[in-house]
């Protein structure tokens, strides 16, 4: 039996390799499984031992959170225990092992937090892999869905109908209200943002609307459109023709992009550092 901070780290170590708790582990999966606990719970101490784990605290709210998200994933607190227990651990026993794994993050992303991109460097990467932004027609668009579904009487096909003849109707008299419309009578979660779809290329919505929607002119609002979820009526709002995505909209992709990368060398290069010293 490992000790408690182990436990923990065996149990990380047993999903991340087989999504399995190490009680189901064979004898030869438990050997990988603690192979790789053993590793990861080396390279902790030394993070945690580090100049620059000083001054970085834990407090109890954060490590609240971390035990309430795991207990979230359990259908009751009894059965929560129940699985620490099988798995070596009690509840006090995973806060201490939550608390050094809060903290080892809390060091991880300070060792990488004073990398900057420049504005030189991120458009150096955007002329050296302009093809990769390269896009395909794109149609920004909203909907109003009501949803078919004979178990209510007002998702029944033919309430359905009546009721989008009836939003048709408004947006007749009303083009201008589709997003307010939108937000009353879809049934779509995009109801809440005005029934906003998002800028897509070719192929991203349901055949029937895809199909509608590539034929549109902006600002044209569509016939009731069936699709296999229930009944549409489509906005096009703009068309974007295929091109290359101009740097302005790119640099924060190429930027982010540039950061995750130098960021993880940065990291890998001071925990090589750790075990050079």
């Amino acid at each position: 039996m490992v000790d408690a901070v182990d436990a923990y780290l065996l149990l990380n170590a047993a999903v991340q390799l087989f999504s399995k708790s190490p009680a189901d582990l064979d004898k030869e999966q438990w050997q990988q499984a603690v192979e790789l606990a053993e590793k990861e719970s080396l390279m902790q101490s030394r993070i945690l031992a580090s100049d620059q784990a000083v001054g970085i605290e834990i407090d109890d709210a954060e490590i609240e959170k971390a035990r309430t998200d795991i207990e979230g994933l359990y259908a009751s607190h009894s059965e929560f225990l129940e699985d620490l227990v099988r798995n070596g651990m009690n509840e006090s026993t995973l806060c201490a092992s939550l608390a050094d794994s809060l903290k080892v993050e809390k060091v991880m992303a300070k060792v990488a937090d004073s990398i900057e991109i420049s504005d030189d460097e991120v458009t150096a990467a955007y002329e050296a892999n302009k093809s990769r932004f390269d896009h395909a027609e794109l149609r920004e668009a909203r909907h109003i869905l009501i949803t078919i579904n004979n178990d209510y009487p007002e998702n029944r096909r033919k309430r359905v109908k009546a009721r989008l003849q009836q939003v048709a109707a408004e947006l007749t008299e009303h083009p201008d209200r589709f997003a307010d419309l939108a937000m009353r009578h879809s049934e779509c979660p995009t109801a809440l943002d005005g029934g906003v779809l998002g800028k897509l290329p070719q192929g991203k919505l349901y055949k029937e609307l895809d199909r509608k929607l590539f034929t549109m002119q902006p600002g044209e609002i569509s016939e009731m459109i069936e699709s296999p979820i229930g009944m549409h009526l489509l906005l096009c709002e703009r068309i974007h023709p295929a091109g290359t995505l101009p740097l302005s909209e790119a640099s924060e992709i190429i930027r982010n992009r540039l950061l995750e990368a130098r960021r993880s060398s940065a990291q890998k290069q001071w925990i090589k550092s750790l075990f050079q010293a």
